[in-house]
């Protein structure tokens, strides 16, 4: 078995400044190509230090714009709100014009019957049958009968009595239906008042029967006042 010579072995080996030397001259290499890089790049125009100024600024370009944006966003929130809340006033608006306007309307009616009664000079003793309507209930085949009453003569008292109700008509049963039938009670609606009163009832029709007519008949306790009866084409008529 041989042993390898020291000497040998020293002799391989480069010497440590060699070694030094070697890695200045890498680095230094590297460096002359880094600078050269760096002097092409200042040739073609570029610099660092201008780039970086020039990406600080658009980083504050984009925070500005980025605040730009969130204010815009809170503004159309508020708008979008204000918007919403306009709208819902002007709904409202819109239904209480309306409810004003028909208000308006039945008092108009009233006013002109009251006018023609005062026009007649004094009428007979007896009752006055102002609006008569019709509208349709919830349910299918149910409505309400809405109508009122006012006094013909001198108020110097209280007046009253019952108000039936029938519907003639075209049916699979009787072609006459009476207050029982539509309203359930025999007794008709009663009234007591002294100058003018509304009344409503609710009626309810049976199946396959087709209304034509409607009959309302009004009688006073008092017996020098007539029964006042009155016919109206059935119209149902949407009552707010």
């Amino acid at each position: 078995m041989s042993t390898a010579d020291p000497l040998q072995a020293s002799e391989a080996r480069p010497p440590p400044r060699r070694r030094a030397v070697r890695i200045g001259l890498a680095l230094g290499a590297a460096l002359a190509l880094y600078l050269t890089f760096e002097a092409g790049r200042f040739v073609a125009g570029y610099s660092i230090i201008a780039a970086v100024r020039e990406q600080d600024a658009q980083q504050d370009t984009i925070v500005r714009l980025e605040h730009a944006d969130r204010a815009l966003q809170a503004q159309l929130l508020e708008l979008q709100t204000v918007n919403a809340a306009h709208a819902r006033e002007a709904q409202v608006v819109t239904r209480t014009i309306a409810d004003l306007q028909a208000h308006v309307a039945r008092l108009s009616e009233k006013l002109a019957f009251y006018k023609d009664v005062v026009a007649q000079g004094t009428p007979p003793i007896g009752l006055r049958m102002g609006e008569v309507l019709l509208s349709s209930g919830r349910r299918a085949r149910h409505y309400h009968l809405h109508m009122s009453l006012l006094r013909a003569d001198r108020p110097d008292g209280v007046v009253s009595g019952t108000v039936s109700v029938s519907v003639d008509g075209v049916g699979p049963g009787k072609a006459t239906l009476d207050n029982r039938t539509l309203t359930g009670s025999s007794t008709g609606i009663r009234y007591q008042f002294r100058y003018y009163q509304e009344l409503r009832e609710g009626l309810v029709l049976p199946p396959g029967f087709k209304p034509k007519y409607l009959t309302v008949t009004v009688r006073a306790r008092h017996a020098h006042i007539a029964p006042l009866i009155r016919a109206y084409p059935w119209n149902v008529i949407a009552v707010p």
